[in-house]
């Protein structure tokens, strides 16, 4: 815990109003920390990013359970957070009562992290870290990247993993951070920071928006590294972002690994590698086939990751008095090739099998994507009664094209790259693909979608592609 009084570090001597905001919200939430008779666990909920800093590091320096909560959740979200995890003491906007009396056992263990994930199944869960555990990936980071100080521009969401650790790597190798709201940048309004001393995060969506202003992409090609994650980029955009030149790091990871576990660094992209990189060297990665048994370079897997700052577990799963988790086996596919660079090709739980064939829709979304009519896709499977699956792509339609051309566009293309069995055999254009803040689709509310689209087997008009 020690390295946490080195907050002062985290500041530049040029911010005084915002270290004297955060030193004050810090106070005061460790002086009502000391005020709680025991056990004591809080939900954190501020929509403020200093508060919601200030409320982490207070909860680490008493050493107490500390659940991140997104300040965004509806009611239907909160009834889930209520059904799963107990707390004596809330900060921020949080519309649910805390709650006392309780069993100890029914309490998250002392000077745990809980933090919130939608996993595979859309519904929240929670992944139970600790500051060790944290700590473990920012120094893996930091022996990767060959870095003393690692300074961050953060415009991710501190309650998602990847915004809590850029203030994590930052605080435990003495480095700056800096909380830019992402909103501001894209409007050109840029952080008051030398770009070569640091790294930043983005998710695939941000990137390409912020490619679409010439002033801004001087700037971003200045940082030491620009980190890509939380959703799978698409070709187009990394040529993109080669052709301008810029230093960015693709990156494997999760919230149950304490974000990444595999990095490309800077220079090997620039040098034409599109993989998610080398394991850090915290992780073990392999990739193995359904027995469990590592495959060779260049044959398809699951991805199966032991690591230092791998989480204890699920927080339902915790309950119950498991051991602290040994090995993950994720719901991810992909491959090593000979030189140890892991390639991804999509979950496992996302994958299509139509017909018997497998079909993973990031294939299929980065030829769609490098189409001039579509603006977003979505490719998913839907319940057929004679494939068991068929290919479907949601498109939000780009400019004046019409659908006729767009769709005719989008099987030429297909035609010319893939095999037959992984073209949609439905396409239906939508306004808007439902994604989140870190740009993942929200599965749930694209379910919703295909259910309104196709009420009956009867497709609409572009639902039948033989």
């Amino acid at each position: 815990m020690g390295q946490l009084l080195n907050y002062r570090a985290l500041f530049a001597e040029s911010e005084p109003a915002i270290f004297a905001t955060f030193e004050a919200e810090l106070g005061q939430k460790l002086q009502e920390l000391d005020q709680q008779s025991p056990p004591v666990v809080v939900l954190l909920a501020e929509p403020e990013p200093i508060s919601f800093l200030a409320g982490v590091l207070a909860a680490q320096m008493r050493g107490v359970a500390l659940i991140l909560g997104n300040p965004g959740w509806r009611w239907g979200e909160w009834q889930q957070v209520q059904e799963q995890v107990h707390y004596t003491l809330a900060w921020g906007e949080v519309p649910i009562p805390a709650q006392r009396g309780l069993a100890v056992s029914a309490y998250p263990p002392a000077a745990t992290l809980l933090i919130a994930t939608g996993g595979t199944s859309g519904r929240i869960r929670f992944a139970v870290q600790t500051w060790d555990r944290l700590t473990a990936s920012a120094l893996g980071f930091q022996e990767h990247i060959q870095a003393r100080e690692i300074h961050c521009c953060c415009t991710l969401p501190l309650f998602h993993v990847s915004g809590l650790m850029q203030v994590v790597r930052s605080l435990v190798t003495g480095g700056r951070l800096v909380l830019s709201d992402y909103k501001r940048l894209d409007a050109g309004e840029l952080p008051p920071l030398n770009p070569e001393d640091f790294w930043i995060s983005l998710v695939p969506t941000q990137l390409q928006r912020l490619l679409g202003n010439p002033e801004i992409i001087p700037w971003l090609r200045r940082f030491a590294g620009i980190l890509v994650g939380g959703a799978p980029p698409w070709p187009a955009l990394l040529q993109q972002g080669r052709s301008h030149s810029l230093p960015l790091a693709l990156t494997y990871g999760m919230t149950e690994t304490a974000s990444q576990v595999a990095t490309l660094l800077p220079q090997e992209f620039l040098g034409g590698n599109n993989s998610s990189g080398r394991p850090l060297p915290h992780s073990q990665i392999r990739v193995c086939d359904p027995s469990g048994s590592p495959v060779k370079p260049g044959e398809m897997g699951h991805v199966t990751i032991q690591s230092k700052s791998l989480m204890w577990g699920y927080y339902e799963d915790f309950k119950g008095g498991i051991s602290p988790l040994e090995t993950l086996v994720s719901d991810d596919y992909g491959y090593f090739d000979e030189a140890g660079y892991l390639h991804l090709l999509g979950r496992g739980s996302q994958m299509i099998i139509t017909g018997g064939e497998k079909v993973f829709p990031g294939e299929v979304e980065a030829v769609l994507r490098d189409c001039p009519g579509i603006e977003d896709v979505c490719v998913v499977g839907m319940a057929d009664e004679d494939w068991g699956q068929v290919v479907v792509a949601l498109y939000v339609p780009a400019g004046g094209e019409s659908s006729e051309g767009i769709v005719a566009e989008g099987r030429s293309r297909l035609s010319q790259q893939l095999a037959h069995y992984k073209h949609p055999k439905c396409w239906w254009p939508t306004e808007e693909i439902p994604r989140n803040s870190r740009g993942k689709v929200e599965v749930e509310a694209v379910q919703q979608l295909i259910s309104a689209f196709r009420p009956s087997k009867q497709g609409p008009k572009h639902g039948n592609d033989e």
